[in-house]
């Protein structure tokens, strides 16, 4: 399977005024979290932060970019 291009923001306010985003490396391995959440949109990236607040051990995947 090929790995998927990354992908930019489309214009926004929100993509012209962000702070660039640090390089992530691939998962490699095998983690042991309580939960993984997949896709890191508002959605994904909320419900990780709170269950990170409640004491999970979380991963977040995405394929392209956070947010």
């Amino acid at each position: 399977m090929n790995a998927p291009a990354r992908q930019e923001h489309t214009s926004s306010y929100y993509a012209a005024s962000a702070n660039p985003a640090p390089e992530r490396p691939s998962l490699q391995g095998a983690l042991q979290v309580d939960v993984c959440v997949i896709g890191a949109g508002y959605t994904g990236v909320s419900a990780a932060l709170h269950l990170a607040e409640r004491g999970y051990q979380v991963a977040v995947l995405e394929a392209a970019r956070v947010g």
